[in-house]
């Protein structure tokens, strides 16, 4: 050491410091791959996001100023939901007492506001030939829903709230996702029958099912979409339910699947945008 020239002590360090760099992270890696799935699970990502301030009159007096700002994952949920949660709506139906002949306001599930002049998507197992139903608003007076698309078969249904042609109201929707979801993605559910319920988990199982050609052509490629999701948040769901990613976009609605036996399966929203390209076909046929 005594014998070294300074130039080979600076080598030498720096030498030191990426050998203990490398050491301390293989050492990290290791303690987290043995953590318990759960800790894992809750420890908070951390984004940082640059943000570039150019200051200064002139070209040769410009600063650029960088600031680091850390968002965690508790910060993305609450923003999140706060940014949704006037999209969820509560479906109800009237239910005639055949003894008395009265009608009582009944709980059908949750509904997702799509369309700014209120159109509703929903779990189509809800809704029965010839049901009246509707929402209330913040005075708790009744407002009558339609119907507008509801298949057999489908997961997915379209229902509207009847709007004042005179002052009709603008309502907040929620923002579709287009991306495709991810084993391990962080996902939120919000639903509640009386009030919201926020739950969080991660998507766990993506079932995906192959679509054939419709013109039953060889030379055209079979292609795949995802047919339900299944996550691990826990919660008691409710039909209509939101699922959301940490960018509070919809990725999937809660839904009943008749040939399976899990209560947890969510329908992509994937299948609400194959539900409005549907209407808009059948709506230009009507003309």
């Amino acid at each position: 050491m005594e014998n070294l020239t300074k130039q080979q002590l600076i080598l030498l360090a720096l030498l030191v410091s990426f050998v203990t760099s490398i050491a301390t992270g293989i050492v990290t890696v290791a303690l987290m791959n043995q953590a318990p799935v759960g800790v894992v699970q809750t420890i908070n990502k951390v984004v940082e996001r640059t943000i570039e301030t150019v200051t200064g009159p002139t070209k040769e007096t410009q600063t650029v100023v960088k600031e680091t700002v850390v968002v965690s994952t508790d910060d993305q949920i609450v923003g999140a939901v706060e940014k949704n949660k006037n999209s969820l709506i509560r479906i109800y139906r009237t239910n005639t007492d055949p003894s008395s002949g009265s009608n009582s306001m009944v709980f059908v599930g949750l509904g997702v506001i799509i369309s700014t002049d209120g159109m509703i998507a929903t779990d189509n197992n809800l809704i029965s030939d010839g049901g009246k139903y509707f929402i209330t608003n913040s005075d708790n007076k009744l407002i009558d829903l339609s119907v507008l698309r509801s298949v057999s078969g489908e997961q997915v249904a379209l229902l509207k709230i009847k709007n004042d042609e005179k002052n009709p109201v603008k309502y907040n929707t929620v923002s579709i996702s287009k991306n495709d979801l991810k084993l391990g993605q962080s996902v939120i559910y919000i639903g509640g029958e009386s009030k919201d319920s926020v739950s969080t988990g991660i998507v766990s199982t993506l079932s995906v099912k192959q679509i054939q050609p419709t013109d039953n052509s060889t030379s055209t490629p079979v292609t795949t979409k995802i047919s339900s999701i299944e996550t691990s948040v826990p919660a008691n769901f409710i039909s209509g339910g939101l699922l959301l990613n940490l960018s509070g976009e919809l990725v999937g609605i809660k839904t009943i699947y008749m040939d399976s036996s899990k209560s947890d399966l969510f329908t992509p929203s994937l299948d609400i945008q194959n539900a409005l390209n549907a209407l808009a076909d059948s709506q230009k046929k009507a003309q």
